[in-house]
């Protein structure tokens, strides 16, 4: 019997394959470009930016998590669950609010700013993101004043008829020592809102700097007529009245402005500085010694103290 022609079927691989290699390289091509583009994707964006890409199972517990966990003061922990979150939606504004928040409350304020700032670019709202930008700069230090008063001037441009926007940009001027601007702009915010009484004591204390301290007293009279337990109001009528060397009438006041202020430092300063105007030195060394328990990194109210002390062991 004659054998099979092994030629017919060894020609056969090779014609199947000069008719689908055409067709397969193309194929081949086009889901090879497909799996890098998808790739480079996953992992750096369209912009070359490292981003990823969430499932939404995995989106969902990540928001619930980071909300959970914002909610219940775990900043901390807050923290990798959000950033995975704005890192795949980096354009998300309210993931940037999110960070922005936890950075604050981890004392990490340049990384606050820093956020606070993308908010604004992409926020529909971005003066949501005022007056915590301009906060942000100002707890970094005197460094960082000129970029705070930048982000006041900025969030007030939004809306230049918004009185916080001028009280905190009007305070920072304040605050700077540029009391004429921070008048204009404390004028301006009280024209819009009259009973403002953050507005009306700003005021009042560059009337005090820039000596016109009577209208600094009308002002804070003033307050307190509206709201009889204001201590700002009685710290402003104390610097007034020890202006006019009026001491007696200063510590009353001051006082009364301490027991609504227990922890705040400066009344204590000011009645310290009124007793030893008084020659009462061991109220002055009660105020200081209260002052370092307040402010223990205060050098100048721990010398203070300190000399009064040793007055005392000498006699």
């Amino acid at each position: 019997m004659p054998e099979p022609d092994k030629r017919d079927e060894s020609s056969a691989g090779p014609a199947v394959s000069k008719v689908l290699l055409p067709v397969l390289l193309p194929l081949i091509f086009l889901a090879l470009a497909y799996f890098l583009l998808a790739s480079r994707y996953r992992f750096s964006g369209f912009h070359g930016e490292k981003r990823t890409v969430l499932m939404q199972e995995e989106l969902q517990l990540l928001v619930d998590q980071s909300k959970s966990l914002i909610d219940q003061g775990r900043y901390a922990d807050a923290l990798t669950p959000t950033l995975t979150l704005s890192g795949a939606y980096p354009e998300n504004h309210i993931y940037l609010g999110h960070l922005a928040v936890i950075y604050d409350h981890l004392g990490r304020y340049d990384e606050e700013a820093r956020y606070w700032e993308m908010f604004m670019d992409h926020a529909p709202v971005p003066i949501e993101a005022c007056p915590q930008i301009g906060q942000a700069y100002w707890k970094q230090g005197e460094k960082f004043v000129a970029p705070a008063l930048a982000a006041y001037r900025r969030c007030l441009a939004l809306d230049p008829k918004n009185p916080d926007s001028l009280f905190y940009f009007g305070h920072a001027l304040e605050m700077s020592g540029q009391w004429k601007q921070a008048v204009e702009q404390y004028k301006k915010g009280l024209a819009i809102s009259p009973g403002y009484d953050d507005l009306s004591l700003g005021l009042a204390r560059c009337w005090l700097r820039l000596d016109r301290p009577g209208d600094a007293k009308k002002l804070a009279e003033g307050v307190l007529r509206r709201h009889p337990d204001s201590s700002d109001a009685f710290l402003v009528l104390g610097l007034f009245y020890m202006r006019a060397d009026n001491y007696p009438e200063a510590r009353k006041v001051l006082t009364r402005g301490a027991q609504l202020a227990e922890g705040d430092a400066d009344f204590h300063v000011l009645l310290a500085r009124t007793a030893e105007h008084m020659n009462d030195n061991a109220e002055a060394l009660r105020q200081y010694t209260r002052v370092v328990e307040l402010r223990p990194d205060d050098a100048q109210a721990r010398s203070q103290r300190d000399a009064l002390l040793a007055q005392n062991a000498s006699k």
